[in-house]
């Protein structure tokens, strides 16, 4: 009985443990944000972006391997003046490598590139 009493407990923790774990995407959680009517400032929304998908380790960094560098405005306007962030990220949508941007963010890049590109 003590030996049952045993393997039913572990069973029940092992049931609770890995009931626990879910991979949780912030759309489906909180819903789609609704990002058409932010007011678009690259320090603000697009910088964030770039840090966090492309000027990362081994990309967009100096001592990266991809081409071009994501470090400051200078260096993405460079990229999008020569047309090759638009076609990479926006048109072909192969960077970043890892996972495609959210609809939201592809919007505010979309936008501030419609914008002429200010450095606010």
């Amino acid at each position: 009985m003590v030996q049952m009493n045993k393997s039913l407990y572990s069973i029940l923790i092992f049931i609770a443990f890995f009931s626990s774990c879910t991979f949780n995407k912030e759309d489906i959680l909180y819903g789609e944000e609704d990002c058409s009517s932010l007011e678009i400032s690259f320090s603000a929304n697009i910088f964030p972006i770039l840090q966090g998908n492309c000027a990362i380790s081994g990309c967009h960094i100096q001592g990266g391997d991809a081409p071009g560098l994501y470090e400051n405005y200078n260096q993405v306007k460079f990229s999008v003046d020569n047309g090759t962030f638009q076609q990479r990220v926006l048109v072909s949508k192969d960077m970043p490598p890892f996972a495609p941007l959210n609809d939201c963010q592809t919007e505010l890049i979309t936008r501030w590139i419609e914008e002429g590109t200010p450095n606010n």
